[in-house]
């Protein structure tokens, strides 16, 4: 294969990765405004019947496709995705549960700027500032966004909160880190994972909580785009990325993820908009059209 040939394949790869990248963000950022009409759901079971609802999908499509071997994979990278999704998952939910939801999103959201310095110091050759700067202004941003807290003192519950909180984003970072080296691992494998945490998840569900059962159909339905949206397609895209793509550059965009969050909060009447919104889509498009900047540079050249 001519070597032009395979620097366009190359290229063509990392800017579907990329586009994944884009995928999960704009997955996530939906969460919010649907979690919201579920809070009457305990946690562990929203985990179970979410990723349940992954699983089923996803299992269905992989047998259509006759690609039903992918889920059966050596156990680094299945553990490796396993422990990713649920640690990140318990921790955030964990600290959620005991300091003041603001807060503990703030330091579960520093994951996209540990993510930025950890390739700067594993690969400085591919390394640009612009990344660092584009994620800092987006950490700024997210700061705007976060609401005051009226429960502010401290106590060692809200300080376990805010520890297990930000190891939800060291969790996250470490994951999307140790992940790249299974390139080669067929995105397929998420389904049989999330099979996994829905199984676990359903044992904690039944041993710490009381099941609530969907009070409607409507409801149903939003556990299933759940399963299927952030958790399901965002995850299988995420694995994508973080195996393909440039991980300096996504992680600096992670960030309008809680800004597409609150737009959307503010579509469903749940949120009202202010000069700090404002400041924080400033700073936050900003810095991911900063952290854009290398890539322009280079097609450019």
């Amino acid at each position: 294969m001519p070597i032009k040939q395979k620097e366009t394949e190359r290229n063509s790869k990392i800017l579907f990765a990329t586009a994944s990248g884009f995928l999960t963000i704009l997955l996530w950022s939906s969460s919010s405004v649907t979690i919201t009409s579920l809070r009457y759901i305990p946690q562990f079971e929203l985990l179970w019947l979410g990723f349940g609802a992954s699983f089923i999908v996803g299992i269905a499509i992989l047998a259509l496709t006759g690609r039903l071997r992918e889920m059966s994979q050596p156990f680094a990278p299945w553990i490796t995705a396993f422990c990713g999704l649920f640690f990140f998952y318990i921790f955030d939910y964990i600290g959620l549960s005991l300091a003041p939801p603001a807060k503990v999103t703030l330091l579960s959201y520093l994951w996209p700027i540990m993510l930025v310095i950890c390739i700067a110091l594993m690969n400085n050759r591919k390394f640009h500032i612009a990344y660092l700067i584009g994620a800092v202004m987006g950490l700024i941003g997210m700061i705007c966004l976060m609401p005051s807290d009226s429960s502010s003192s401290l106590s060692l519950k809200v300080i376990l909160g805010y520890c297990f909180g930000f190891m939800s984003g060291v969790v996250w970072t470490i994951y999307s880190v140790i992940n790249r080296r299974y390139a080669t691992v067929p995105t397929g494998m998420m389904i049989g994972v999330c099979g996994g945490i829905s199984l676990v998840s359903m044992g904690l569900h039944f041993i710490f909580e009381k099941t609530v059962m969907p009070v409607n159909f409507t409801d149903m339905l939003i556990i299933l785009y759940l399963g299927c949206g952030p958790i399901g397609i965002a995850f299988l895209a995420w694995d994508f990325a973080t195996k393909n793509a440039n991980l300096s550059l996504i992680a600096s965009f992670s960030y309008l993820a809680p800004l597409l969050s609150t737009l959307w909060l503010i579509l469903a009447g749940r949120a009202t908009a202010s000069t700090t919104l404002f400041v924080a889509v400033v700073l936050i498009v900003g810095g991911a059209m900063v952290a854009s900047y290398p890539s322009k540079k280079i097609k450019g050249s």
